[in-house]
């Protein structure tokens, strides 16, 4: 079934407007001064940091994704958490954006066949979108279990289905890669129909090489833990609604998002069915960086003013994290599309595991650099990571000594004034400073802002600002909230 695209408007009846890199889109509320946050700034990522109760969510990220549903972004919303899904759809209709929502879940009517829309890229595009399924699903696996082996089979696998003819569904290429009858098949069915001096044929001989002598006479356990690589990525999608999502038809496809959809795949990351939670989230996030680095709009061959972004916005992104992010980041500004993550610390990305993870979270983290804020936070190394990035300051210390001697007299005293080179901000500052929203801190929430090659009032390279708490089930008490953070916001 063949998706239909929106009219290039959103539910409210504005018309589509330019999107210039250096527009506006939401200004900040710091102690003496508005920061304007441009487009151009937001395409550049956000990253945001907070303990559970830092209030990121009611603060940082309802604030911007607000002011993103506003002026008329396409959103995909992956939703970690259960209770995700209810604040995005809320935030969109509060905004007037309702209309455009689509929500995809198991056993839902929104459906979206990855393969068919992979098979123009060949067996390497199909690969590599298996590649960042196994990468988010490396918490529960071993880093090493994903091997060039794995990959070689997979991407063979891949290339015999196409030249046979043979309809590209994930539970075909599962009951395949260990059955050497099937695999015998396939090259009798692919032999048929290729064309004699082609460079299809080439393929053909090569590929009967790989099964016919190499992975036959392979050793049973090297085979073994080929496969046993591969079924936990594909299993997820080979039966049940995973299956009726991802591998029949597509009503909905990623493109949409230019024109204004948000979708918000309400497939959770956490409980029993995590599993299939991040393998949907993942392949949906990988789908959603590929069109938005193709697909400009309207026939055109790169973004102008005229192209909508496109952001993708992950509370709790750790569960999903890919190394494919950290590569997004650096062309998403001239492509019109953004990363919005939100964590609490860097830790929850150290703590998936391996050496690959670690440097991949490094580049991520500092190529996510067009916006960062750091809400309350008691971890350690996040405070270590942020410091490193602020860099230190000369800061004076006075120290004064007095010494009194006698019966009746004499003493003497002293001071003195020595340079430090320390840290801009303290680790108690980070527990301690922030406000937390709710009605302890009169529903505001705090952090600080970091921004790359911006100097702030005072000629420091950070800023703390305030955000207003929106009480998403009450327009008035919305407007009751905002009004009280101003009369509060000199106060913090």
């Amino acid at each position: 079934m063949k998706t239909q695209p929106p009219k290039q408007t959103t539910s409210d009846g504005r018309k589509p407007t330019s999107w210039k890199l250096d527009d506006t889109l939401v200004s900040l509320h710091a102690l003496n001064e508005e920061i304007p946050i441009t487009i151009g700034q937001v395409c550049e990522g956000i990253m945001v940091f907070g303990i559970s109760g830092s209030g990121k969510t009611s603060g940082s990220l309802n604030t911007i994704n607000r002011a993103m549903l506003e002026k008329g972004f396409g959103i995909y919303n992956a939703c970690i958490k259960k209770d995700e899904a209810q604040r995005a759809r809320k935030l969109a209709a509060l905004t007037g954006r309702g209309k455009d929502v689509r929500v995809m879940r198991l056993g839902g009517d929104i459906k979206f066949n990855f393969l068919e829309s992979l098979k123009e890229g060949g067996a390497d595009a199909i690969t590599a979108a298996f590649k960042q399924i196994n990468q988010s699903l490396l918490g529960q696996m071993k880093e090493t279990e994903w091997t060039q082996a794995s990959q070689e089979h997979l991407n063979n696998l891949v290339r015999l289905f196409l030249l046979a003819g043979r309809k590209m569904e994930i539970s075909e290429l599962r009951l395949a890669a260990d059955n050497f009858k099937e695999q015998k098949r396939l090259l009798e069915e692919a032999e048929q129909r290729v064309v004699e001096g082609t460079s299809e044929q080439h393929s053909l001989k090569m590929l009967s090489a790989y099964f016919c002598q190499q992975w036959k006479t392979m050793g049973e356990k090297t085979r073994a833990s080929v496969i046993m690589s591969l079924t936990p990525t594909m299993n997820p999608f080979c039966d049940g609604p995973m299956r009726d999502l991802f591998c029949t038809e597509t009503n909905f496809h990623p493109r949409e998002l230019r024109q204004g959809r948000i979708l918000i795949v309400d497939i959770p990351c956490v409980g029993e069915m995590a599993v299939y939670g991040i393998a949907a989230q993942t392949i949906m996030k990988y789908m959603v960086q590929q069109m938005i680095e193709s697909d400009f709009g309207n026939g055109r061959d790169f973004a102008d003013d005229s192209t909508r972004p496109v952001v993708i916005v992950v509370d709790e992104c750790q569960y999903i994290t890919t190394g494919k992010d950290a590569e997004f980041v650096t062309t998403s500004r001239s492509c019109k599309g953004s990363l919005l993550y939100l964590t609490q610390d860097v830790n929850n990305f150290y703590r998936r595991g391996g050496e690959t993870i670690k440097a991949e979270t490094g580049t991520l983290l500092s190529n996510l650099h067009g916006v960062r804020i750091m809400h309350q936070n008691s971890c350690k190394d996040t405070y270590e990571w942020f410091m490193g990035i602020l860099g230190k300051e000369w800061q004076a210390i006075y120290n004064q000594s007095a010494n009194f001697s006698g019966p009746v007299g004499g003493g003497s005293a002293g001071a003195s004034i020595s340079m430090h080179h320390e840290n801009q901000i303290t680790q108690r500052d980070f527990l301690v400073g922030l406000a937390r929203g709710g009605k302890p801190y009169s529903f505001v929430v705090s952090g600080i802002l970091q921004q790359d090659g911006r100097v702030f009032a005072g000629g420091k390279m950070f800023t703390q600002v305030a955000f207003p708490q929106l009480d998403m089930s009450n327009k008035k008490k919305g407007g009751f909230f905002a009004r009280l953070f101003k009369k509060t916001l000199d106060n913090l």
